[in-house]
């Protein structure tokens, strides 16, 4: 497609563990909600608002890396999310190598595209450290306040040039310092994003005919901060308790299942919860949490909205397509208390907003209850900006060890006519083990943990499913114990030698563990029918189309590296040296 006779630009915008607003959301919350997010209502009103849109992955790492390449884990090798049991060093953790699956950006220069990147990126180990150490060099202050010599700095050095985006200012956004929070980082990442708007008009302006269409990410980290909720509240975050004391936060009920017993689940899920407070933090689930949370939302979305605020006084506003999701969602004490994004496959944790908005495409706000998913944004982006994705694939093969054609599906006709493209069936598949890694104590008591129990590998299919009374809307997930996460030396280590083809989907001795839901007449996920204590369990029927679906997902979708070393005997490998 093209917009005054020119290809469209693209503004992607991200927040990080922020969900769709789950079915129980009370009035109250509902409508604070509304009021306070104004940025993204305002994108909304020019824009196509998918209301069943689900991550392909998680946590933070696996979510992002399969958002940016359009390929699943098992292809791009970022299983890991550091931060618990490991760092961004550990051997457990693996990250994107340039030069291996190709990005986003990758794709789109290779379109001819100029492509920007700006705000958290968490795909590589991007940052500079201090010499000698594995301590990243911070660009601000535990107020936010820039260092303007280090801003400079990151900025020359270009650390996702080889990634095929350009601009990005480090470090990343993550880990236990004050200084790299979301309160912190994401005022910074909003100017850094304005700034490059308007160096972008700027040339548009001077010189309209001869500039390349752009791709930019602006990728805020709140409410991500709801991981330091507890005892950090009253010292890091003062603008929340001075909206306590003023009441200008909404009351926010529990969740329905803040209290479910998790019988009748897999049973990683209440060994989860048991094992939170235990490797992280103790956090209560009250109403501070949980208004904690809201208050995240409103802060990005001041920034989100002075962002869009920018574009929209930019000449080129009406050409750009504004893109603006989540990586992945919260559970915020939904069934059984549960915090954050691991060992379960809840529509809190996977369900999360998905726009896309131009004056030109739409006039008035639309909605859609396609099922779509994060695999779909690469090749529906790809489909706007009318690429060839074939010839581009065949150039990316040069550059590139591991290019595959996208998994997703590419959505952009249905988009240009303004329609709700049909159903597609969606994969979701997980390996995080947050907690496993060299460093499992508890950082505040110091004292050791154990894993989740096994099974704790996750994948699931997302379908609607023909009844005799009817369509429904199901969610079928297996628990299984993944090989590939085994060392090769010692048996059920932990995730040591995760870089190993994952050939194998049954673990000796530990059987799986499965879940179905029919969202349709159980949205909260209550009932697992799957559960010989369901008292109506799924019927043969259903469950043998989920099984077939599931297979086929598994087999279309779950691509595996090409480019491995098998053949390489050990008599072939010479003793190692430096």
């Amino acid at each position: 497609m093209s917009f005054h006779g020119k290809r469209p630009n693209f503004l992607i915008i991200t927040t990080d563990e922020q969900r769709f607003p789950p079915p129980y959301e009370n009035p109250d919350a509902a409508a604070w909600r509304t009021a306070n997010l104004k940025g993204q209502e305002r994108i909304a009103s020019r824009g196509m608002s998918f209301q069943r849109h689900y991550t392909g992955s998680t946590a933070c790492a696996p979510s992002r890396t399969t958002i940016y390449t359009g390929q699943y884990p098992s292809l791009h090798g970022v299983s890991q999310t550091p931060g618990i049991g490991k760092s961004s060093f550990d051997q457990n953790m693996f990250w994107l190598k340039p030069d291996t699956v190709p990005t986003l950006g990758a794709w789109f220069r290779a379109a001819g595209y100029q492509t920007h990147w700006r705000g958290k990126w968490h795909l590589s180990y991007a940052d500079i450290d201090v010499p000698g150490t594995q301590t990243a060099l911070l660009s601000n202050d535990n107020n936010g306040e820039s260092y303007p010599d280090r801003v400079e700095l990151y900025r020359e050095a270009n650390r996702l040039e080889p990634y095929g985006f350009k601009g990005w200012i480090g470090p990343e956004p993550h880990g236990k310092s004050q200084a790299n929070d979301g309160t912190n980082r994401d005022p910074g990442f909003a100017d850094q994003s304005i700034r490059l708007l308007k160096e972008l008009d700027q040339a548009y302006r001077a010189n309209p005919d001869g500039q390349e269409p752009f791709l930019a990410v602006c990728s805020f980290v709140n409410p991500h901060d709801i991981v330091f909720s507890g005892h950090l509240l009253q010292n890091w975050f003062s603008g929340f308790q001075a909206a306590l004391e003023a009441g200008s936060l909404p009351k926010v009920t529990p969740p329905p299942t803040a209290n479910e017993s998790l019988q009748t689940k897999p049973r990683c899920q209440q060994d989860y919860i048991y094992l939170y407070p235990r490797m992280y933090l103790p956090q209560a689930t009250d109403e501070t949490y949980r208004q904690f949370y809201y208050y995240l939302m409103g802060e990005v979305d001041k920034h989100i909205d002075s962002v869009y605020s920018c574009l929209e006084s930019c000449s080129f506003f009406e050409d750009t397509i504004v893109v603006f999701t989540s990586d992945h969602g919260e559970m915020l004490g939904a069934h059984g208390g549960a915090h954050q994004k691991w060992y379960s496959a809840y529509d809190e944790i996977l369900r999360v907003p998905f726009t896309i908005s131009n004056p030109q495409l739409y006039a008035t706000p639309k909605t859609c209850d396609t099922l779509t998913s994060h695999l779909d944004l690469l090749p529906t982006l790809l489909g706007l900006a009318g690429a060839d994705t074939e010839a581009l694939l065949r150039k990316l093969r040069i550059s590139h060890s591991e290019a595959h054609p996208l998994v997703g599906r590419d959505l952009s006709s249905w988009i240009v006519d303004g329609n709700a493209p049909p159903d597609g069936v969606l994969y979701f598949m997980t390996d995080d083990n947050v907690e496993n890694g060299s460093q499992m104590w508890n950082p505040i008591t110091q004292q050791p943990y154990n894993s989740v129990v096994q099974p704790n590998h996750l994948e699931t299919v997302i379908a609607n499913i023909a009844t005799p009374d009817g369509s429904s809307l199901w969610k079928y997930t297996r628990y299984f114990d993944n090989p590939r996460f085994y060392d090769t030396t010692v048996k059920k280590a932990p995730i040591v030698g995760a870089g190993n083809p994952d050939g194998v989907v049954t673990a000796e001795g530990i059987p799986p563990e499965f879940e179905a839901y029919n969202l349709s007449e159980d949205p909260l996920e209550e009932h697992n029918l799957m559960s010989p204590h369901c008292e109506k369990r799924i019927s043969p029927e259903i469950l043998g189309q989920l099984e077939t679906l599931l297979n086929e997902q598994r087999k279309q979708k779950r691509l595996h590296p090409q480019t491995t070393n098998q053949d390489a005997g050990e008599e072939t490998v010479a003793p190692w040296r430096d």
